[in-house]
């Protein structure tokens, strides 16, 4: 260590131009706390360093030692050290416990193995169009802090499956880590350029935990909803009371879905269905207020005209010439002990009123034939009315459209949610990939 300058980068001796060259190698411990209100995401990493200062070339001792170890922290900071720092870090911290996690060795050739563990909270500018079925990109941004380029450059390590691995126990509670990229190079200043290390995790979210905490409970609660098409319209406690209970149970579910969200402009995939959730629910309360009004509705109670057979029709207006006083035979029909016009009851000629079968011998006197100006006309036959239906009958309709059609719609919907979020998820992973 005899004039041994820490001021001077191991480059300087050789001349302007020329910058010590950094090969950084990462290892990923544990990731934690990916939290989307606070947009940013924790990681446990060893941070390894390599250069070459032909400062610290040695030649063996008599033990034929070819590398020296430095552990204690003084020692440490008696040599040059480059300056990395996490431009995207909120905050970060060497690791102390029990002793300071970092040590350097020092080969023969002067080349220099820098470790150390650090823990740092990192910021992650998440997207949520696509949320809980939607894959974020996170990343580790490392840039020297003090030293341009034509003093210091940072390149992965040369062996590039050792740049960056990761755990393989690694697990994360909602996240599956389907990816990663990385790269290097140079950022512009009005300082100078300045290089940098960047690496990209992607992280796929896991549905499965939405699913059960969220979309099968509020399938439940418009499923139940629609108990109410089947209770009567006179029920009226049961059918407001189901109606308003599952509104407010769906009220309830939003706000605990959207707890650990960020409040964004723009609206998610959860939204989307949380939204509709509630207006199926709505819209149930509201069928039953269209039925309630309509069960009250006074309806014109108006008899229908029975249809006639146009046989019988002929026949009944066929006019048949007879002459005064003839007797007139009815087959097969009652005839109440009526009069004939221009008769007392006592000169009532109907023989076996009361026989329901058979026939009848009535004698009437037969008006004369009208004057030959005048032309008897046959009521038309007018075509039978539509039955009206009661207004407990139109409620009960309504009820039972709406059986078919809620279901119907809402089954609708989850065919093009699904498909359309579950297309887009695949897309996105394609990508990162």
């Amino acid at each position: 260590m005899k004039n041994y300058n820490m001021e001077e980068w191991p480059s300087y001796q050789a001349g302007e131009g020329i910058p010590t060259r950094v090969y950084i190698e990462i290892y990923i411990v544990a990731i934690s706390s990916i939290d989307a209100s606070s947009m940013d995401y924790s990681v446990d990493f060893y941070l390894t360093q390599h250069w070459n200062d032909p400062r610290l070339h040695f030649d063996a001792d008599k033990d034929g030692t070819k590398i020296l170890e430095l552990h204690q922290l003084r020692q440490i900071k008696k040599l040059w050290l480059p300056d990395p720092y996490l431009i995207n870090a909120k905050k970060a911290y060497f690791h102390e416990v029990t002793q300071p996690n970092r040590f350097l060795r020092i080969t023969q050739e002067g080349n220099v193995t820098y470790n150390s563990r650090l823990t740092a909270t990192l910021t992650c500018q998440m997207e949520l169009n696509y949320y809980p079925m939607d894959t974020q990109e996170c990343s580790i941004y490392l840039e020297t802090y003090g030293y341009s380029t034509e003093i210091l450059y940072f390149h992965w390590h040369w062996d590039k499956s050792k740049a960056f691995t990761i755990n393989s126990e690694l697990k994360l509670p909602q996240f599956l880590i389907s990816g990663y990229t990385y790269k290097e190079g140079t950022d512009e200043y009005s300082m100078g350029h300045f290089s940098y290390l960047k690496v990209f995790i992607k992280f796929q979210r896991q549905v499965s935990y939405h699913l059960i905490q969220t979309y099968l409970p509020t399938f439940l609660i418009v499923s139940i909803s629609w108990v109410s098409f089947w209770l009567s319209v006179e029920a009226v406690p049961a059918r407001v009371s189901l109606g308003i209970t599952t509104l407010l149970t769906m009220t309830t579910l939003i706000s605990g879905a959207k707890q650990g969200l960020p409040a964004v402009s723009y609206i998610k995939a959860l939204d989307v269905w949380m939204g509709t959730c509630t207006f199926f629910v709505f819209a149930t309360l509201l069928e039953y207020v269209i039925v309630s009004k309509t069960s009250r509705k006074k309806v014109p109670m108006l008899v229908p005209r029975p249809r006639q057979n146009s046989n019988h029709m002929s026949r009944s207006h066929t006019l048949v010439p007879v002459s005064p006083n003839a007797t007139m035979k009815f087959d097969n029909c009652f005839l109440p002990d009526m009069p004939p016009p221009g008769r007392s009851p006592s000169q009532n000629h109907l023989k076996g009123s009361r026989k329901m079968s058979g026939s009848f011998e009535y004698e009437m006197p037969i008006p004369e034939s009208p004057p030959p100006h005048e032309t008897y006309m046959p009521p038309m036959s007018m075509p039978a009315a539509p039955p009206i239906l009661s207004a407990a009958e139109q409620a009960k309709r309504i009820d039972v459209i709406a059986r078919i059609l809620f279901p119907s719609l809402f089954g609708a919907f989850n065919f093009v949610y699904w498909t359309y979020y579950m297309l887009q998820s695949y897309d996105r992973m394609e990508e990162a990939s």
